[in-house]
């Protein structure tokens, strides 16, 4: 189950609580253990995958890939097309800000305002990936299922 509440985005990572105890190897990783898995966007669904487990004092090498309630790898992302619809005209604004400055007439003018422009640009880009940047909430308590890469 999901331990809390985050917004993701890609290679970001998201706090996994056991709500059963797990066996690996021959040690036993009780329930209320929190693993950490590391999400990316792919086809449609936020994948998670754990690589590590630390227990007891040890960090131990795991392959789990992490399954929604609908039985898929990954999480399901529900398609909002009203907030890519923002999102694209937010960005598209940033894109197209500070690239109307007059021509100025002296030498120090000009440096000026090449310099104010390349700051207001750098910034609109900036600005721009990170709105059009993919994101989900996942809220506390989602349930998960965690399934070894050998099975």
């Amino acid at each position: 189950m999901v331990s809390e509440t985050k917004t993701l985005v890609n290679e970001s990572s998201l706090s996994i609580m056991l709500s059963e105890a797990m066996q690996l190897d021959r040690i036993e990783i009780p329930s209320g253990t929190v693993l950490i898995g590391s999400s990316k966007f792919q086809g449609g669904r936020l994948q998670l995958k754990v690589s590590s487990i630390e227990y007891g004092g040890s960090i131990y090498p795991v392959e789990i890939n992490v399954y929604d309630n609908d039985g898929q790898p990954g999480l399901n992302i529900p398609y909002s097309p009203e907030q890519n619809a923002v999102n694209d005209m937010v960005a598209n604004m940033s894109q197209t800000s500070g690239t109307n400055i007059m021509m100025t007439q002296s030498a120090g003018q000009q440096i000026a305002s090449d310099l104010s422009r390349g700051v207001v640009q750098g910034v609109s880009g900036y600005f721009q990936k990170k709105v059009r940047q993919q994101k989900v909430t996942v809220k506390a308590g989602h349930q998960l299922f965690l399934v070894p890469k050998n099975n």
